[in-house]
């Protein structure tokens, strides 16, 4: 059989293809598949590894950069948010009240103190204010309240 002779039973109908179409997008449905061999979309998703997004910003920075200057700053930080929550000012995080603990305050400004000393050679003037700022602010609370 010549090519123009199978190509003229093709056009009849009279002879079939050696080949099988197979619908392979994404939208296709899965109607071929068994019932119980088939998966609900929540269950091919929860199959996909997921791949946390997050702003170029909030990523985070390993320990290994961060310089003695640098968890000073993080420790002022967690200090200045610690004795206000324990001046009773502002609330703990998860907490529906806040709740006054004056000695652990004054442990927390102390210590916030201390920080600052070591921290100044490393300050800018602008840093610098901003911190004596808090704590005089923390100091002028503590003696409101005591």
């Amino acid at each position: 059989m010549t090519f123009k002779e199978e190509e003229q039973e093709e056009e009849q109908g009279q002879h079939e293809p050696s080949f099988q179409k197979v619908d392979k997008r994404h939208s296709a449905e899965p109607e071929s598949m068994p019932a119980d061999e088939q998966q609900t979309g929540a269950e091919a998703a929860a199959q996909q590894p997921v791949e946390p997004e997050e702003p170029e910003a909030a990523q985070e920075i390993p320990l290994q950069a961060l310089d003695v200057y640098d968890t000073l700053r993080l420790a002022a930080g967690l200090l200045t948010q610690q004795a206000w929550i324990n001046l009773g000012i502002q609330k703990a995080p998860g907490a529906e009240e806040t709740k006054q603990d004056l000695p652990q305050a004054k442990v927390a400004i102390d210590t916030l103190e201390f920080v600052i000393t070591k921290l100044e050679p490393d300050l800018e003037p602008q840093e610098k204010t901003e911190l004596h700022s808090v704590l005089s602010n923390l100091q002028i609370n503590y003696v409101k309240r005591a």
